[in-house]
């Protein structure tokens, strides 16, 4: 079972991955990086990424269907979310939910190079990893 360092280091394994990060989507601290950082600054992509995550996570639009819906939906283990797509005109920003033992409030962000990445193969490497993740 991969630990936060080894997990990042197979997510750049990935075809076209320019840098990825754990972070914290609570608080918005990156709990490990690697690679290069969406805006030169690994802090602030990790900060931002969290904001777009906590509202995708706590916002009802995006609860599953039949599941229950306001502001306490999301509470549970893990928050209604898998991942989140953005795209770019050159890069896809791959953000997946992990699911822990605890409070579920870490996300792994993949970003990659739109003209060498593939999306498909990055989501299914990152639900993988962050499966198999082990966090202390």
């Amino acid at each position: 079972m991969p630990g936060i360092d080894e997990c990042l280091l197979h997510a750049m394994r990935l075809p076209g991955v320019r840098g990825a990060a754990l972070v914290d989507w609570t608080s918005g601290l990156a709990l490990g990086t690697v690679g290069d950082a969406a805006g030169n600054d690994h802090e602030t992509a990790a900060a931002e990424t969290a904001e777009l995550a906590r509202m995708a996570a706590e916002h009802p639009t995006f609860t599953p269907v039949g599941a229950a819906e306001g502001p306490d939906a999301h509470h549970g283990k893990n928050p209604p979310v898998e991942d989140l797509v953005v795209t770019t005109r050159t890069c896809y920003h791959v953000l997946r939910f992990v699911e822990t033992s605890f409070d579920s409030s870490v996300l792994l962000h993949l970003w990659l190079d739109r003209a060498d990445g593939n999306l498909a193969l990055a989501r299914l490497r990152m639900r993988d990893l962050t499966e198999r993740l082990v966090l202390e």
